[in-house]
């Protein structure tokens, strides 16, 4: 759907040449199609996205070293193995732990300190009471006393990132560490989601996303699940278009207690159109802008012949439907429009229908 739009995008913004071309220019070869009607478009609009999960999270050690352990369940054939892709895990569960030896050489060495540091300041504070050492002395000992609980704390506090606990409960996405690997701060080692809730993320138009608002429901089928009808809400419509495609994101919500959704899978909206008269359709490839206009559009009428000109025709454009667009004014059923060359032909220019 976005290729399709960008693309006709990139056609509406074509402006036509309203100049007679010269007697001698050559005939142009172009492809043309009849104008259809509703007829032909009973299918609803049909827009594409893919589920993401609702809450995630990559997560890190905040210290370096070696991957000592990786906590393990009983899998599906009875035996011991380590957390994997698609496992279930709690808030504050174990992950997997680095190398315990450093860390706990650096609190125990922290501790010697501050057990010295600390008799040193009792020490210093009574003497300084009795007025046996200078202010300077008794502070000094207490700068020592002070850096030696902040080492402490900082060695516990390291001891502590050595090991990952699940931040949420949620299905584990992906494991890229395995026993004895280096991890630190810069690469995630799991990434986990919570997919009780899923979100999907849509690309619309500017003529369907006008229809949309915050909370509505909106019927939403997945591919992974034929005939399952699912029903989302709607809690994000783009206050911008992408630059690119010109199309505008829509999330919508959708409960998902028993995890049939996954990550990835693809799902389609539907949106039927509201109007019944929407008018004759043709491709949105046949639009252009007439020259001087910045608001209005036409398309290329072409006479059923093998030799013909292309007519400059104004129209009304009315709903978008796939990559079609209706025309509310302006044509009849069973008319031929040009597509293919719609962007470089001329009003009144020579044209060959290719068949």
């Amino acid at each position: 759907m976005t290729r399709i739009y960008w693309i006709a995008a990139a056609a509406l913004a074509a402006t036509a040449c309203g100049a007679d071309p010269a007697p001698d220019t050559p005939p142009l070869p172009v492809t043309v199609v009849q104008v259809g009607g509703r007829s032909d478009d009973r299918v609803a609009n049909r827009y594409s996205g893919a589920v993401k999960a609702d809450e995630s999270v990559d997560l890190a050690f905040r210290v370096s070293g070696i991957v000592d352990a990786i906590t393990q369940i009983r899998g599906a054939d009875g035996r011991l193995r380590p957390i994997q892709d698609g496992d279930l895990v709690r808030k504050g569960q174990v992950l997997a732990r680095l190398r315990q030896v450093e860390y706990r050489d650096q609190v125990a060495d922290a501790d010697a300190t501050l057990r010295q540091a600390r008799a040193d300041y009792e020490r210093a504070s009574q003497l300084y009471e009795n007025r046996s050492i200078s202010k300077a002395e008794y502070d000094a000992a207490y700068a020592r006393y002070t850096a030696g609980q902040a080492r402490r704390s900082q060695a516990a506090t390291s001891m502590g990132d050595a090991t990952l606990r699940a931040p949420i409960d949620g299905v584990i996405l992906r494991r890229t560490v395995e026993v004895g690997s280096l991890a630190g701060p810069a690469v995630p080692a799991f990434g986990i989601a919570d997919l009780r809730v899923v979100k999907v993320v849509f690309g619309v138009p500017d003529v369907v996303v006008a229809r949309l608002k915050l909370g509505q429901t909106l019927p939403i089928l997945a591919e992974a699940l034929p005939g399952a009808r699912l029903e989302g809400r709607i809690t994000r419509i783009s206050a911008s278009a992408d630059p690119g495609s010109r199309v505008f994101e829509v999330e919508a919500a959708l409960p998902n207690p028993a995890g049939r959704l996954k990550v990835g899978m693809l799902a389609t909206l539907h949106l039927g159109n509201e109007t019944e008269n929407a008018g004759v359709f043709v491709p949105l490839a046949a639009v252009v802008r007439p020259a001087g206009d910045t608001a209005g559009y036409a398309v290329y009428v072409v006479a059923d012949s093998s030799t013909a000109r292309a007519s400059l025709r104004r129209v009304q454009l009315g709903e978008l439907s796939g990559n079609r667009i209706a025309v509310r004014e302006g044509l009849r059923l069973g008319e031929q429009v040009l597509v293919r060359g719609a962007t470089i032909v001329a009003d009144g220019q020579a044209v060959i229908i290719l068949h």
